[in-house]
């Protein structure tokens, strides 16, 4: 069977090759009235027709007109008894000489040897503000069946149209001394008649594309050639000869399922052959009501930032869009896509798209939050846990506080070290959101249980702790940054908190001073919130910028007779130091009050008697 397709296509193709092989190669339809400075008669209309064949033709029965008129009045005279000669080019001219004498004053027009054949005819001058040239052979039954055809615009007097000898192309002006053409002996004309180029090897100037259509619609592919004498063409699907498919264009009406699959197009004139790339067609699946397949995603950006909502829809037909603000039909939205450029306050609300087509409709929607910048703070970094302990598994960590008035959502944030890229940032995926004066620890591949075993449950109670984890992301011991983005940022400038530090020293974090608000001190216990781990002892100050309200037990001696006492406090404030003999008491008993509180951390001695057992605490008094 594929043998048989294989020989329908030769047949094909080599019915082709007789008409192929003839090209029409010159025509001039505006002849110069000058030798010079001295006027001459305007010689007539003519045009050439060239075989690039191997064997002669009987052109008997061939006939041609312009571009007007068609099959229905085409002139056969010229070609009655006429044969063609393999690579011979004959002249066509309207007569306005002489008839016993005319082929030989073209040729004294000209200055062209005998052997050149001019036949004259009597009918369809060539309009000097464009016009065709058809030829048609004996058997041809539509207007379409043309053995050539060309084309040409507003004509250049004194001057020929010929053919590109690189693409084929017809339509160029003859130039004196350039691929052939001279001047005319007796006017200043300028042309190459009887003689050619040669033939051009076909070329694809643009392959067929690709074509996506829903059941019912029409499909076309098109292939632009290159080549003289003209490409034919046969298009094939799936290899298989199209019945019928030979032009330039291959269209489908109607397409259905089974239209699916790759289309190309063999192109012959009958000395070269050439194969297009498949262009495939893809058939949407049966009528569907459109569904979501990509949904928008709920936002919040800073004023000034762009954004984009993206969604698509699947169905057949393809759906049409529609966006909506708050309900509100947003003219000229109707893409898949809605973007805006710089946003601002107003911006802020819910953003609904619906996609329909003659089945239904679906609707999508997500929110848009516009804020000002927040005052997001970096606030401590440790990035060199310590050694001294018995204690592993600890991990790299960072702080961010929010100085601002409102609370900022950071789902979607992105964070890098020192590269500062976008493109390699980390995305915090978990729903986190940072209340006004909260801090937020982010620490490395280590779960918040055990970061609060390393710190101590009873000092983190009210932290939020988020794990990162991500290639790359380790902070270095020996210098690195902290960048922060919000969802909304495109550059990589634009970030929303950013913190560098110098080599860092073993169990102690770089810390912030919110007073001067400065970043990069060592912690110190009993400072800005600092403390001792319970693991392994390292310094810093997870959750806290300032001192908590709540004294912290920093040291603890006994002489014997005395206690002494050191711990956190706010400068200008009392405390109460209370105790109990067992912590099973109800209530405590106060010891000591209107302690006053020197600086960051206050001492305090009690004279207690030897041998008690006593627990501590102190309070801040109101």
């Amino acid at each position: 069977m594929l043998n048989r397709l294989i020989l329908i296509l030769i047949t094909c193709l080599v019915a082709h090759v007789s008409s192929a092989q003839l090209a029409i190669t010159e025509a001039m339809s505006s002849a110069s009235t000058n030798k010079g400075s001295t006027l001459v008669v305007q010689n007539s209309d003519w045009w050439e027709l060239s075989n690039f064949g191997t064997n002669s033709m009987d052109l008997t029965g061939y006939r041609w007109n312009d571009n007007a008129g068609g099959l229905i009045t085409p002139d056969s005279e010229p070609f009655n008894g006429l044969t063609i000669g393999p690579g011979e080019s004959i002249i066509f001219c309207n007569s306005n000489f002489p008839a016993s004498t005319a082929p030989e004053q073209f040729r004294q027009w000209w200055n062209i040897p005998d052997t050149v054949k001019v036949v004259m005819y009597q009918a369809n001058g060539l309009g000097s503000t464009g016009d065709g040239i058809r030829v048609w052979n004996a058997t041809a039954t539509l207007d379409s069946d043309v053995v050539d055809s060309v084309d040409f615009l507003d004509a250049i007097r004194g001057s020929t149209f010929t053919y590109n000898p690189v693409t084929g192309v017809f339509g160029w002006f003859s130039t004196n001394g350039v691929d052939g053409a001279f001047i005319a002996a007796s006017a200043d004309d300028i042309g190459s008649p009887g003689t050619t180029t040669g033939p051009v090897p076909v070329t694809i100037l643009t392959q067929p594309a690709d074509f996506t259509a829903n059941p019912g619609d029409t499909a076309q592919f098109t292939v632009a050639a290159g080549g003289l004498p003209k490409a034919r063409y046969q298009w094939l699907f799936k290899g298989v000869p199209i019945n019928g498919a030979q032009s330039a264009t291959f269209k489908i009406t109607n397409v259905q399922s089974n239209n699916a699959g790759a289309y190309s197009v063999v192109l012959d004139n009958g000395l070269t052959s050439l194969t297009s790339s498949n262009a495939i067609l893809t058939v949407n699946p049966a009528p569907e009501p459109p569904s979501f397949v990509t949904s928008p995603k709920n936002q919040s950006v800073f004023v000034g930032q762009s954004l984009s909502f993206v969604s698509l829809a699947s169905g057949s037909p393809q759906p049409s869009y529609r966006w909506y603000h708050d309900g509100v039909l947003i003219a000229g939205a109707t893409g898949t896509s809605y973007s805006i450029a710089s946003t601002v306050t107003n911006d802020t609300g819910t953003y609904s798209v619906i996609a329909s087509n003659r089945l239904g409709f679906a609707t999508n929607s997500a929110t848009l939050l516009v804020t000002r910048r927040p005052h997001l703070v970096i606030t401590e970094i440790m990035a060199a846990q310590s050694t001294n302990g018995p204690f592993g598994g600890h991990n790299d960590w960072f702080e961010l506080s929010n100085f601002d008035d409102f609370t900022v959502d950071l789902t979607g944030y992105r964070w890098d070290d020192s590269s500062a890229l976008l493109s390699s940032a980390t995305t915090i995926t978990n729903h986190v959101t940072i209340a006004p004066g909260e801090s937020v620890v982010f620490v490395e591949n280590s779960s918040p249980d055990s970061f609060r075993a390393w710190w101590g449950a009873n000092n983190l109670a009210n932290v939020q702790i988020i794990t990162y984890r991500g290639a790359g992301l380790g902070l270095s011991s020996l210098g690195d940054a902290v960048n922060l983005w919000n969802s909304g940022a495109t550059e990589d400038f634009d970030t929303i908190a950013s913190e560098v530090f110098s080599t860092a020293t073993n169990g102690v974090s770089f810390g912030y001073d919110a007073d001067s608000q400065t970043f990069g001190d060592l912690s110190q216990e009993g400072l800005r919130g600092a403390f001792r781990a319970i693991q392994n002892g390292d310094i810093g100050s997870p959750g806290y910028i300032r001192n908590p309200l709540n004294p912290r037990l920093l040291s603890f001696s006994h002489n014997g007779t005395t206690s002494e006492f050191r711990f956190t406090s706010i400068a200008g404030r009392n405390y109460s130091l209370q105790y109990k003999n067992d912590l099973n008491e109800t209530e405590w008993s106060t010891k000591a009050s209107g302690i006053p509180a020197t600086g960051s951390f206050t001492t305090f001695a009690d004279n207690a008697a030897g041998g008690l057992q006593r627990f501590y605490r102190f309070v801040l008094e109101p």
